[in-house]
């Protein structure tokens, strides 16, 4: 199926932002699956730096651990994990809910040693409960009131390693791995949150996705539509315009440049064609009316001087031949006549109502003098009334059976059919002969085709169409028939009379 032009572009438009609302959903998807990751990172660095910075008692990290309950309430113990292991015992602390998975990857990761002179030694395991004067731990001097002077603790290089994603039996958990000198903790969040928050995100995006796509295919569509709706009102009013129309003009339908000029170029070519045409009719019109004189005049002159030849003398015979050729002459002259003023809309039918039925009888009898050796099939039912202009009408029955004389087959036979059909009665014409050739068929009812390019066959070329145009007049037509049985057949219409229906 050929698609529309308007369908066309509602496609591609449909096609461009689909893709690019593709485009931008991936691109959203990966900035907000690193912007979470990138929050949970941050999340578990501020919570294990905020911890290394400040030193570390034997029981800091179980009182940390149960600090997170106040942080995240009940879901602490799913959220955050914390494992830690020292030199001396290797995996020195893990929380309730660290996965075995990542107390296994603690246990591989080496540990920073400490240099004994570190000041940082000290206070990394130092006991602060401790309040003996023990001067191998702690002799400060004293200060006013028997009170130690502040302590100032050096800063603390943490290193930190690049963060993962653990996958374990229990779920995915997002680690941190941060070392100082004789210490390293692996702080992980558990991504369940994440995963749902990602999750909510895709479902979100496949709902509104196709949602999207339809309102952009609705909305092209109508811009589409809107866009070429006046290339349609140009190409309605210009499939209305006929051979006898070709004065109308087409309306400036829109405002737009572009389409204006379309509407200027397309009657500027109306005007040139009805010129054209205007004056290929009145050449037809005006030669065929004034070879009406010269050729009346030169018909009495030799029908004078048939009359006044000696009987069956060969100068008669000559009279007699020009006098044939000019009658057919004066025949086409007459046939340009009635097809000009039919071009012009200007054929006037004198219209009354007569028996078809007798009329086509006659032009049968007419025919088995015209074709002799032919035979004759009559299908033509009593009663068969129509409002017709009998002189036009009988030129273009005799036109037909002309053809079919001139065209059937040696010792074939012609049938003359008339039927009523619903409002239409038809008069079928048939005729033995071979088919007509589909390049020929489609050219049939032009002026001054011929079948036979040969023409050894008499005629004009003139009269299928005369009788087309003759058959339109009435309101009917004149068309081929399928080939059937070996015949061509021609099928003229005409409106059935309102007594007869």
């Amino acid at each position: 199926m050929k698609l529309s032009f308007k369908s066309k572009i509602a496609l591609i438009s449909l096609l461009i932002t689909g893709t690019l609302l593709s485009a931008f959903g991936l691109l959203f998807f990966a900035f907000a699956y690193n912007a979470g990751l990138d929050r949970m990172d941050s999340e578990v660095r501020t919570l294990a730096e905020s911890s290394l910075r400040g030193g570390t008692p034997p029981d800091y990290w179980e009182n940390f651990d149960k600090s997170l309950n106040f942080i995240y309430g009940e879901q602490a113990s799913s959220r955050i994990t914390v494992a830690v292991s020292d030199p001396n015992q290797g995996v020195s602390f893990s929380s309730e809910n660290a996965p075995p998975e990542l107390v296994a990857m603690l246990s591989k990761i080496e540990v920073i040693p400490v240099e004994r002179n570190d000041p940082f030694e000290r206070d990394l395991f130092r006991d602060r409960s401790d309040t003996r004067g023990d001067d191998e731990l702690y002799n400060p001097e004293r200060g006013r009131g028997g009170r130690p002077p502040p302590r100032h603790v050096m800063p603390v290089e943490i290193e930190e390693l690049e963060f993962q994603i653990l996958e374990t039996a229990s779920g995915d958990w997002r680690v941190g791995t941060f070392r100082v000198p004789g210490m390293t903790v692996l702080m992980a969040m558990d991504m369940e949150v994440f995963y749902q928050d990602i999750h909510q995100f895709q479902s979100t995006f496949m709902i509104a996705m196709p949602m999207g796509l339809i309102v952009l295919a609705l909305s092209g569509w109508y811009l589409a539509a809107r866009a070429m709706r006046p290339v349609s009102m140009i190409a309605d009013t210009a499939e209305g315009i006929t051979a006898k129309g070709l004065s109308q003009r087409i309306p400036v339908v829109a405002k737009d440049a572009e389409i204006e000029r379309l509407v200027v170029v397309f009657n500027g070519m109306l005007e040139r064609l009805e010129k054209s045409y205007q004056q290929a009719i009145n050449f037809s019109a005006n030669a065929a009316h004034e070879l009406q004189t010269p050729l009346t005049i030169l018909q009495g002159e030799l029908d004078n001087a048939i009359q006044a030849s000696e009987d069956e003398s060969e100068e008669q015979q000559r009279y007699s031949m020009l006098l044939g050729e000019l009658s057919n002459l004066k025949s086409v002259a007459q046939k340009l006549l009635i097809l000009a003023h039919a071009d012009e809309g200007r054929l006037k039918l004198n219209k009354q109502t007569v028996d078809l039925s007798e009329l086509i009888r006659s032009a049968g009898e007419d025919f088995e003098i015209m074709g002799p050796g032919l035979g004759v099939e009559m299908c033509v039912p009593d009663g068969i009334d129509a409002s017709v202009d009998v002189a036009l009408l009988n030129q273009a029955v005799r036109n037909m059976t002309s053809n079919a004389a001139k065209y059937s087959s040696d010792d074939g036979h012609v049938r003359f059919r008339l039927e009523p059909r619903g409002e239409m009665i038809a008069f079928t014409l048939s005729n033995t002969s071979p088919i007509i050739p589909a390049e020929d068929a489609a050219l049939l009812f032009n002026r001054f085709h011929r079948v036979d390019k040969s023409r050894t066959r008499a005629g004009s070329g003139l009269g299928l169409s005369l009788a087309r145009e003759i058959a339109r007049a009435h309101g009917g037509d004149l068309v081929l028939a399928d080939y059937k049985d070996g015949m061509v057949s021609f099928t003229l219409t005409l409106p059935a009379t309102s007594d007869f229906l």
